[in-house]
């Protein structure tokens, strides 16, 4: 540490420790009252407080009438910050004809969730892997020898070497990729085909998740059908699996066989919501910036195949006593306290919903929420607080702030805990969709565990001590910087997006943050650009929509990262992006 920081360190710790109400904590949170917001939160009649459900509705109404209880201004409506969720798709009218022969739906064939609500009718092509390779070492393109356009396309699932976790084929192996790929070359509809490497049962498809529409219709079909379609063609799909995993180059053909087919898919929207209340701050001018304190009530409900549970196979009550029942009580006891200290500064509490379907809840808020993200001066974030153990508290987000360390050393001395710093701002709960606002952020747990998203995770499991330990921890904290007078100075500590996983990376990055909620086909949004990256340098701004990438379309997520996945360091790629009314064409370097 050079001595101009070191002066400031020392000052700003001077600072600190003279501002009236910043001292540590004198009267304790209480383990009883904690214990019976988790007594309620945590238990089997909430069902696991599943988003979209009357147990979600039940929890949300708790947490804002604790609110009220300790005279915390309620904001939205009367308190709840309302959204709609797509929690379930479901098949409706699908049929599918070989040469004017219907097959049976769920015998025959089945529907993906990236298949749109439309029809077609042309003769199929085969397309093998559906690859389209055309660089990095590997010239492998199942389009070359056919004319896919204004076609269906029957493609076989997976690649050639689909038990290496490090196959090179890998970000062209799944169904939505071989599907984006299809409707890239002209194909009107897609057909895939499990081989017997890839599924020896040979089972159809079935809906069980949620997904963006590629556009076209995309079925699952049998074996037996897709020899069917290449009987005239002398081949069958279990041939041309052990030819193609063999030889690792193109079997394309062309054939006279008729499809037409028609897919449908109805979403069941459901509403759920944020909590959202306020404490007033005394100060005619830091009443103005505000200290956001949040934590996710939302959990698995009943588990199963849809949610994340560690174990999909159970049906049962996944109450989330530590996830995160145990922050949303460390929330309740923060805001009762707070409320009786008359802070400088305003602060927010934010029960947040669908945290554990992606940060859908916080990223409604930062965009949507009743305050502007521009007047938030720092968000602190509890997730799993619950289980205490070897006094190790994890703390994320402690360089998102160049004062933010002073603060969380400072405080904790008087605190039988010992922390464990993160220095990113990114991480896996809703302090991430502030942190891509440049907003300072802190993020408090305890860790994971082997209950963790499993029926186990029980209230039974809970270090009440420890829990009542972090929250005067986090009180101290957010009392401190709602009193200082010095506001946060935001620094860049990390990515502020999730970084591509291990064997499908991507090798570019455009340094943005796109909303992966977005549900509409309609483009993709930009929550936030990162400066002196890519996309800040060639002119993108937030909340411009994202449309094509070098001409090709953009209607979602999975399109976006799927167009990335195509881009090298270097190139210099046009991105067609709606601002408002206007439409304009930027060039990005890589």
């Amino acid at each position: 540490m050079n001595k101009i920081v070191a002066y400031c360190t020392m000052a700003f710790v001077a600072v600190l420790a003279s501002c009236q109400g910043i001292l540590p904590s004198q009267t304790e949170i209480s383990e009883e009252e904690l214990k019976s917001h988790l007594e309620f939160l945590a238990s089997d009649s909430l069902k696991g407080r599943k988003p979209g459900t009357t147990y979600d509705r039940i929890a949300a109404k708790y947490v804002k009438d604790e609110l009220a209880k300790y005279g915390l201004k309620l904001l939205g409506q009367n308190g709840y910050q309302f959204f709609d969720l797509i929690v379930k798709q479901h098949p409706g009218e699908n049929t599918l004809a070989i040469n004017g022969k219907d097959l049976a739906f769920g015998t025959d064939f089945s529907v993906l969730p990236l298949s749109s609500n439309s029809e077609a009718e042309s003769v199929i092509c085969f397309a093998g892997y559906g690859f389209h390779y055309t660089a990095d070492n590997i010239l492998w393109n199942d389009y070359h020898p056919i004319n896919a356009r204004g076609k269906w396309v029957l493609i076989l699932r997976g690649d050639p070497e689909i038990d290496n976790p490090n196959s090179p084929y890998s970000n062209q192996s799944g169904d939505k990729e071989k599907a984006l790929i299809a409707a890239d070359q002209g194909a009107i509809g897609v057909l895939l085909v499990s081989g017997t490497s890839y599924d020896s049962d040979d089972k159809l498809y079935k809906m069980e998740e949620k997904a963006f529409s590629v556009g076209i219709p995309v079925f699952h079909v049998t074996r037996a059908t897709a020899n069917t379609i290449l009987k005239n063609n002398g081949l069958t799909i279990e041939q041309a699996e052990a030819t193609l995993n063999k030889t690792k180059s193109p079997i394309s053909v062309e054939t006279n066989t008729l499809v037409s087919g028609k897919s449908e898919l109805t979403n069941e929207i459901k509403s759920t919501q944020n909590v959202v209340a306020l404490i007033e701050g005394t100060d005619e001018q830091l009443k103005n910036e505000y200290i956001v304190i949040g934590a996710h009530y939302d959990h698995l409900g009943m588990g199963g195949h849809e949610s994340s549970s560690r174990m999909p196979d159970t049906t049962a009550v996944h109450n989330g006593a530590d996830d995160n029942a145990s922050g949303v009580a460390a929330l309740l006891e923060v805001a009762q306290k707070l409320a009786k200290d008359k802070p400088k500064r305003s602060i927010l509490f934010v029960a947040f919903s669908s945290e554990e379907l992606g940060l859908i809840g916080s990223q409604k808020f930062v965009n949507e929420g009743p305050i502007s993200t521009s007047n938030m001066v720092a968000m602190l974030n509890m997730d799993m607080v619950g289980r205490l153990k070897d006094s190790t508290l994890q703390v994320g987000g402690t360089q998102t702030a160049i004062e933010m360390e002073v603060y969380i050393d400072s405080l904790v001395r008087p605190y039988p805990i010992k922390l464990a710093k993160s220095p990113e701002g990114y991480g896996p709960s809703d302090h991430a969709s502030f942190y891509s606002m440049n907003i300072p952020v802190l993020f408090f747990s305890t860790g994971a565990h082997t209950d963790y998203h499993t029926p186990f995770d029980d209230i039974d499991k809970i270090n009440f001590k420890g829990l009542s330990t972090v929250s005067n921890y986090v009180y101290d904290i957010a009392k401190a910087l709602a009193n200082t007078p010095k506001k946060l100075t935001f620094n860049e500590a990390g990515p502020k997006s999730k970084p591509a996983r291990h064997g499908r990376g991507l090798k570019v990055k455009l340094g943005l943050m796109p909303d992966v909620n977005q549900g509409d086909n309609n483009g993709l949004r930009v929550i936030a650009v990162t400066p002196e990256n890519p996309a800040s340098l060639g002119g993108m701004k937030n909340n411009d929509i994202i449309t094509s990438i070098n001409g090709k379309p953009v209607k979602n997520i999975q399109d976006y990262m799927f167009r990335l996945s195509e881009l090298k360091a270097g190139m210099t790629v046009s991105v067609e992006v709606k601002r408002g009314d206007e439409t304009k064409v930027l060039l990005i370097q890589l």
